[in-house]
């Protein structure tokens, strides 16, 4: 069977309205694209079917001359304008719907459910009993002047400055025993029993 001739008996027989891709889909035989598509542009051009455009989209469908009048025909492809109009604003509906339920389904996501925000609660309330009982232990402690302070934090950048000249001092002297000494620096500070900064755990830096 020809092309044209399967095309053309398949809108006979379904009788309705198709778009291209369907009628290569719904006709027999191994016709491709363009077969069907020269085939619908033949059957148009010698008045055995008709074509409409619809936005981007292109419907074909029988001439039935001798089933239906011209008036009956119009009017079927004005139900067809309806009926495609009906369903584009009811498309349009489904799409502003799920464009809600999808932003809906995102707020909820970065909210926080009954349940956890009671769960923090209870934790926060205990966080906050601890930590007042925790100050309730420094209530009777003398709170020191802000001439005292200063007084101390002197004191203590004088013994800090001196510390650091002294541990200097005893940098220099233990270099210069490494400089004849045959073993490392660690080994000299077991055999001569000096305790160093990073042995005891301890580091100026955190003073500075």
């Amino acid at each position: 069977m020809a092309c044209n001739e399967a095309v053309l008996k398949f809108l006979e027989y379904h009788n309705r309205p198709y778009s291209a891709n369907d009628i290569q889909s719904g006709v027999k035989g191994d016709f491709g694209k363009s077969a069907v598509m020269k085939a619908l542009v033949f059957l148009v051009q010698k008045g055995k079917i008709l074509e409409k455009t619809y936005g981007k989209q292109k419907i074909y469908c029988i001439i039935q001359n001798a089933i239906e009048s011209s008036s009956d025909l119009q009017e079927r492809l004005l139900e067809l304008d309806r009926d495609i109009n009906e369903k584009t604003l009811q498309l349009k509906e489904l799409r502003d719907e799920c464009k809600r339920k999808t932003k809906l389904v995102s707020d909820i996501k970065g909210k926080v459910s009954l349940t956890s925000a009671l769960y923090r609660k209870v934790n926060l309330e205990k966080e906050i009993e601890n930590i007042e009982n925790m100050l309730k232990g420094y209530s009777d402690c003398e709170l020191i002047c802000s001439q005292k302070k200063q007084e101390v934090s002197k004191e203590f950048e004088k013994y800090l400055k001196e510390m650091k000249k002294r541990r200097r001092i005893g940098l220099d002297i233990l270099n210069t025993i490494l400089d004849s000494y045959p073993k490392t620096r660690k080994q000299l500070c077991e055999d001569i029993g000096i305790e160093t900064d990073e042995g005891a755990g301890f580091s100026v830096d955190k003073f500075q």
